[in-house]
């Protein structure tokens, strides 16, 4: 498993508490984790030597709504129908990717799940 990102952006970075701009970030996989938090994994570059790590988006159900959004009304639909009914947690792949240019997060609170210990990021708006 590669490093998390969270945890290298907290250990390295000098202002850990600023908001991060991700770049052209492709959501296809999402994670409802309870009805008002989703999630997505990632493996991304990151540093000189562009090591992959995994980066974690938690998000809200108001961004997840600008993420529907942006797919045609047939794909929202598909969607829809997939999700209804369902209690988190459960898992979903998006009708088709969605990519957002940037992606601002700050950095959320280190988690342990299965015993590994990481820090997701929380998106706070989306371009």
């Amino acid at each position: 498993m590669n490093p998390d990102l969270g945890l290298t952006y907290q250990q390295n970075s000098p202002l850990p508490d600023q908001p991060v701009e991700f770049l052209q970030i492709r959501f296809s996989d999402i994670d409802f984790v309870s009805p008002d938090l989703c999630t997505t994994l990632f493996d991304v570059p990151w540093g000189e030597d562009e090591q992959l790590h995994a980066l974690s988006l938690d998000f809200s159900q108001e961004i997840l709504l600008q993420l529907l959004a942006r797919l045609d009304s047939t794909a929202q639909q598909r969607f829809l129908d997939e999700v209804n009914g369902q209690l988190p947690p459960f898992h979903v792949s998006l009708p088709e990717p969605v990519l957002v240019e940037r992606v601002w997060c700050v950095l959320g609170e280190e988690q342990e799940v299965e015993g590994e210990n990481f820090i997701p990021f929380v998106i706070q708006s989306l371009e």
